[in-house]
């Protein structure tokens, strides 16, 4: 499978690519700990919409 089909449902789902110069900043090391920052907030957020929701 190639990385345009693997990738399609997400891109489907955002209705637009991600842009080639946000990947490009993404990958930095110096960016790791944003990255990583910015995923354990989306992370922490769904756990407290799921646990609101299952109530």
């Amino acid at each position: 499978m190639s990385h345009s089909e693997l990738l399609a449902p997400i891109n489907n789902f955002l209705l637009c690519e991600t842009p080639n110069e946000w990947v490009i900043e993404a990958v930095k090391k110096e960016n790791l700990s944003v990255i990583l920052i910015d995923h354990l907030i989306c992370e922490l957020n769904d756990n407290v919409c799921i646990y609101k929701f299952s109530e």
